[in-house]
């Protein structure tokens, strides 16, 4: 018992000096090979009556995500902890497997900003053919040189940061799928967009404090916790907790996961049917490291939350204090993006691989050192 108040207030303590800063930035990775990825979605599937079989390609690359949400204060001035529920937060996302990133949302004050990465879209997450992968590091290389009077758009394709209009989303996802630009097939552009609506969604303030609130309200709940040494430089403490407590706190955050996973193709961590119909009350185990007084990790399993014979999944937390995404926007004189101004530019950019090829002149050598 004595053992258990000791823990309850250092992770008390840790969570207060984590929540000292003005933002806070949460990464998300798995634990875990390809091939333990790719066992524990076969037994996902073997549960599921084995109607969705999983890939290693899909293990692969579930195994590299990196899923990294900041928030914080908008005037950088007020400490997370001494922040009520009703006040506004600004917020960033962007998830990547193992590369650049394939997409990213900020939204900060009333403006909403994205960026695209086509390349590595075509690249990581479709693993293309070398030439494919060229077209589409070409269509980045290209968008540098569209004129001034397209420089939002030039600045998407280029893989920056640009603000967006968040009620047009159809509007985008249609430009891109059509524009038909070259190395990025509609079915990847129709997922890029889809991934930043889906983003976008889940980093208004009211879904940014319930993540914040209900990862706090599960590391100081009535929980056991107990002391369980140290590992590189950090102590170690073991919380138990039920099921369903370890779920709330994680539902925003697997919910941000699923939404962007299945954007891609790839099966869900935890299948909420599964997880439904196992023991709400059953006890799970969270492991927590603090270094130096500051919490800066959990780590959930997500096997014992998707029900009986899962099987085990790591899913590491770091926790920093501190934006590890800019919160700052882009520079407004580059104005918004418009979806017709996108349309225009990726015409632009297709009528000059035209040329491109039509060119006689142009060296017949591997698809990355053409010209």
């Amino acid at each position: 018992m004595i053992q258990q108040a000791r823990a309850g207030l250092e992770v008390s303590d840790a969570a207060d000096e984590l929540l000292s800063w003005e933002a806070l930035t949460v990464g998300a990775t798995l634990e875990a090979t390809p091939e333990e990825v790719y066992a524990y979605l076969q037994r996902a599937a073997a549960r599921d009556g084995g109607h969705r079989q999983p890939s290693a390609d899909q293990a692969r690359l579930l195994a590299d995500l990196e899923l990294t949400v900041a928030v914080g204060d908008p005037e950088r001035e007020t400490r997370m902890r001494d922040l009520d529920p009703d006040d506004p937060l600004d917020g960033a996302m962007t998830i990547n497997f193992g590369g650049r990133d394939v997409a990213g949302v900020k939204n900060i004050g009333d403006h909403t900003y994205v960026r695209l990465g086509a390349q590595a879209v075509v690249d990581d997450v479709y693993d293309a053919g070398e030439a494919a992968v060229a077209r589409a590091q070409r269509l980045e290389e290209d968008a540098a040189q569209l004129p001034d009077s397209l420089t939002a758009a030039r600045n998407a394709l280029a893989g920056n940061w640009v603000e967006i209009d968040p009620d047009r989303y159809p509007d985008y996802a249609a430009a891109l799928s059509e524009g038909g630009a070259d190395g990025v097939s509609a079915d990847a552009s129709e997922r890029m967009a889809g991934a930043l609506v889906d983003g976008g969604e889940l980093l208004t303030p009211e879904a940014q404090w319930g993540f914040v609130e209900a990862l706090e309200t599960a590391l100081r709940s009535d929980a056991t916790l107990s002391s369980s040494g140290e590992a590189r430089g950090a102590e170690l403490v073991t919380v138990t907790m039920a099921a369903d407590d370890a779920r709330r706190a994680l539902a925003p955050l697997l919910a941000l996961l699923t939404a962007q996973t299945e954007r891609f193709g790839l099966p869900p961590l935890v299948d909420p049917a599964s997880s439904d119909a196992s023991d709400a009350t059953e006890p799970v185990e969270t492991r927590l490291e603090i270094r130096n007084g500051v919490l800066t990790a959990a780590t959930f399993d997500l096997g014992q939350l998707a029900g009986p014979d899962a099987g085990s999944l790591p899913l590491r937390l770091a926790l920093t204090g501190g934006s590890a995404l800019s919160l700052n926007p882009p520079d407004p004189a580059d104005g918004q993006l418009t979806p017709e101004d996108l349309t225009v530019a990726l015409l632009y950019l297709d009528t000059l691989e035209e040329q491109r090829d039509a060119d006689d002149d142009r060296a017949d050598v591997p698809g990355p050192m053409q010209p």
